[in-house]
């Protein structure tokens, strides 16, 4: 595979990821349109910078990164009403005729560790995850690689 750059406007080459989005080298600061929070904000910039140093992070990833900054916090704030409540109420929700359900807390927890674990899967937080995202090497078919070809071209 090439080492692909991008050369902007103002002659700056910047390094690009294999799908040609460049590579962020700071992380910028979170778009204020998805007004997160104080805590969110600490697991956006947690998240980010991780990201950053591993230089893969670029701009469509933000999205993600912002989404994931709400689902820590989400999952955190579920898990700190369960404690406080305890079984019943915390993980229970018990209604005036006896009957008896998961409580919505348990619920909200559930649907953002799913969530994480989504995107981790993204980023390739895990293991598990980084070793699925291994790009895939380049099978010799016998056919030529125009691209390659031009890029490797002499244009005296």
């Amino acid at each position: 595979m090439y080492n692909m750059k991008i050369i902007k406007g103002d002659g700056e080459v910047a390094d690009v990821n294999k799908n040609l989005y460049e590579i962020l080298k700071t992380l910028p600061a979170p778009n204020s349109r998805f007004e997160l929070s104080k805590d969110q904000v600490y697991w956006y910039k947690y998240f980010g910078q991780q990201l950053v140093d591993s230089g893969k992070l670029t701009k469509p990833d933000l999205i993600h990164l912002h989404r994931l900054a709400t689902c820590v916090d989400y999952y955190i704030q579920a898990e700190q009403e369960i404690r406080k409540r305890g079984f019943d109420g915390g993980l229970i929700q018990t209604f005036k005729g006896g009957a008896t359900n998961v409580s919505g807390y348990v619920t909200v927890r559930e649907k953002m560790i799913k969530e994480i674990d989504d995107l981790s899967k993204h980023f390739g937080f895990s293991f598990k995850d980084r070793s699925k995202l291994i790009e895939q090497k380049q099978v010799e078919t016998g056919q030529g690689d125009l691209f390659g070809d031009f890029l490797n071209a002499n244009h005296g």
